[in-house]
């Protein structure tokens, strides 16, 4: 799906958002010079697996929170997570490093990976941006409006504390 399939798809669902343009960037660092004054939550995803492949994970931290993986082994009731490899990214959510957005999980078409959501994020602020299958492009707008429109496409959405 892409950026203006995705932004048709907001105004279809009813979901109010506030988009901000800016240079391509690969992280939420780099997003954060051109969005600095923004209020919105800013946060890293992190595309994750278990060791035998056969659990994924979108995880979305603060994006000055590093992930504990023993926290997150627990969490996610599994005993062993790695990082997802640039294969399996395009081959799970059809983007590359650096691209990788909640709405990556409208490519999934098994709808078998959850978002899970730190909760630290969650209560920072009732918005968070996120981009738009676009890197040039961030949006903001309400984690409710971002759980309900994975939901109604059969994700999960979950919170944890990582």
């Amino acid at each position: 799906m892409d950026r203006q399939e995705l932004l048709s798809l907001l105004d279809k669902h009813d979901v109010t958002y506030q988009a901000f343009t800016h240079p391509a960037v690969s992280t939420s660092k780099e997003a954060d010079q051109y969005l600095k004054d923004e209020t919105f939550v800013k946060c890293k995803n992190l595309f994750i697996k278990t060791r035998d492949k056969k659990s994924y994970f979108l995880v979305m931290l603060p994006e000055n929170k590093k992930i504990d993986w023993k926290k997150a082994q627990k969490e996610l009731f599994t005993s062993s997570l790695t990082m997802a490899d640039e294969d399996e990214l395009m081959e799970k959510l059809k983007v590359k490093r650096g691209l990788v957005s909640p709405f990556s999980l409208l490519n999934d078409e098994t709808n078998t990976i959850p978002l899970v959501i730190d909760q630290e994020a969650m209560e920072e602020n009732n918005f968070v941006g996120v981009h738009p299958n676009d890197n040039t492009k961030t949006i903001s707008l309400q984690w409710i409006d971002l759980a309900r429109i994975l939901s109604s496409y059969g994700h999960l959405v979950e919170e944890r504390s990582f």
